[in-house]
């Protein structure tokens, strides 16, 4: 598949890309053989009944097998980072925790961050995520498709 696809409530989840510090290149991970374990992933509120003085916040989760080609960059040391394309009002977290191939970490919509630095060995970097999802469920009024994207930076 092109990108990391997953439908939360509506919601979907795309592979995506953010700005290099400079002297490193940067480039677009392909992550065709990236997988969701369910195409959509209901968000649901956090407390039962939310109000004014109680937590607005709607959480999801979803299980995702990346599989990103590494290939060009073998033997070369490098920064993988998960990135979260600026999302539409609300202000998006998603979070994950890995199997240890990869850091655990958190991104807000618009940004990246890091999730392996070292020196290419594989030509795919596998890895399981528990990917979590938050957001203030005043904020979200529809379906909403997040896009993530992985990039890789190394040294000319």
């Amino acid at each position: 598949m092109k990108g990391l696809v997953v439908k939360l409530a509506g919601v979907a989840l795309l592979a995506v890309a953010a700005a290099s510090p400079s002297g490193a290149a940067t480039y677009r991970v392909d992550d065709t053989g990236t997988y969701l374990s369910q195409p959509a992933t209901p968000m649901r509120w956090r407390q039962l009944a939310p109000g004014r003085a109680g937590d607005n916040t709607v959480e999801g989760r979803v299980t995702v097998a990346l599989r990103l080609n590494l290939s060009p960059w073998l033997n070369r040391p490098a920064r993988v980072y998960m990135g979260l394309a600026p999302t539409e009002g609300e202000q998006m977290i998603a979070s994950w925790r890995t199997q240890g191939r990869l850091l655990p970490g958190s991104v807000r919509g618009g940004s990246r961050t890091l999730v392996y630095e070292g020196v290419v060995r594989d030509a795919f970097l596998q890895e399981s995520i528990v990917l979590d999802l938050m957001a203030d469920g005043r904020a979200i009024d529809r379906p909403q498709s997040l896009q993530f994207f992985f990039e890789i930076e190394v040294n000319p």
